[in-house]
């Protein structure tokens, strides 16, 4: 059995960060409980035995470092007028992007503590809302401007490149592949699935997906995607047409099944350690699911279970 973790959105309802059990061999998940009540909990990544959280406090906003065993925070830094919208570690260097106030934070965990390394200041409203890591660059899709800007980490972290997107794309997050050969895209305002060849700085575009069908165009906006070990399939979800998109990577990308969440908005996803399973969280309806994968042509199978979790944002297992 394992433990996973849930970030949720500020309601009259939620309570901050809440953890599951999660069975390997039948993917069930179960006993949704609140781990711990905080503000502005939203983005969650686990470190060790750390997890990393946004958060609010006194109107400023940032994130924190809270101890799994003893629940308790070790340390925060509120820098930001809004929490930002995504929180990822890479060994022990932390990354943060903050749709509203357009900037990037990088830290760094120091016995058990939070230093700040970088702030990169993009523009206020740009929509930040990634940082991927490549070679010596942060990638990073800026969702309100059209544009996904590439940083320089070994040169102060300055700014050497810029990817244009046609007007109400909204670029929101991307994938490589494991040799960083492609970068797989999905845009929240257009819902469009983009491939593109990587050599270097040079980014060219192959593909260009729709991801909506006829029926539901209205109101909708992709999120989460994720790519299989293998590199063989991609998954991505979209609220408002509450779907689940399966992309095969093999010869050319192409659709290869769409199905119903399993509730409504389903912002964030995972895939399990085996990609056995697909872990979703439902904002609108209050609930998570697990789904069953078929490894071989990367569909998704069948619904497992559903349980409740109110006003889900972020997961990790």
């Amino acid at each position: 059995m394992l433990t996973g973790y849930i970030g949720t959105y500020n309601t009259a309802s939620t309570k901050g960060i809440y953890q599951f059990s999660y069975e390997e061999n039948s993917g069930k998940i179960s006993d949704i409980q609140s781990f711990l009540s905080i503000d502005d909990a939203k983005c969650v990544d686990r470190y060790e035995n750390i997890l990393i959280i946004t958060t609010s406090k006194n109107n400023k906003s940032g994130i924190a470092l809270v101890d799994i065993s003893t629940k308790t925070i070790l340390d925060e830094i509120l820098l930001e007028n809004s929490s930002p919208c995504f929180v990822k570690h890479h060994d022990d260097f932390i990354y943060t992007a903050n749709y509203h106030d357009g900037v990037v934070m990088v830290y760094q965990i120091v016995n058990n503590k939070l230093k700040l390394i970088k702030q990169i200041s993009i523009q206020n409203k740009a929509g930040c809302h990634q940082v991927v890591l490549y070679k010596n660059y942060l990638i990073v899709p800026c969702l309100l401007l059209d544009q996904v800007r590439i940083f320089d980490i070994n040169n102060d972290y300055n700014l050497v490149k810029t990817l244009t997107f046609p007007a109400k794309t909204g670029p929101r997050h991307g994938v490589f592949n494991h040799d960083y050969s492609h970068f797989y895209l999905v845009s929240e305002l257009s819902s469009e699935f983009f491939d593109f060849s990587v050599d270097n700085l040079d980014f060219t575009l192959n593909t260009k997906l729709n991801l909506l069908p006829k029926d539901k165009l209205d109101n909708t906006s992709s999120a989460a995607i994720r790519i299989t070990k293998n590199n063989h399939f991609i998954y991505i979800s979209t609220r408002g047409a509450d779907l689940l998109t399966v992309i095969s990577l093999e010869n050319e990308p192409k659709i290869i099944q769409q199905i119903n969440s399993g509730g409504m908005h389903p912002r964030d996803f995972i895939l399990s350690e085996d990609e056995q399973y697909l872990l979703v969280v439902n904002k609108d309806t209050d609930d998570m699911s697990s789904f069953q994968l078929d490894k071989t042509n990367g569909k998704i199978v069948k619904l497992i279970n559903t349980d409740k979790v109110p006003h889900a944002i972020g997961i990790i297992l």
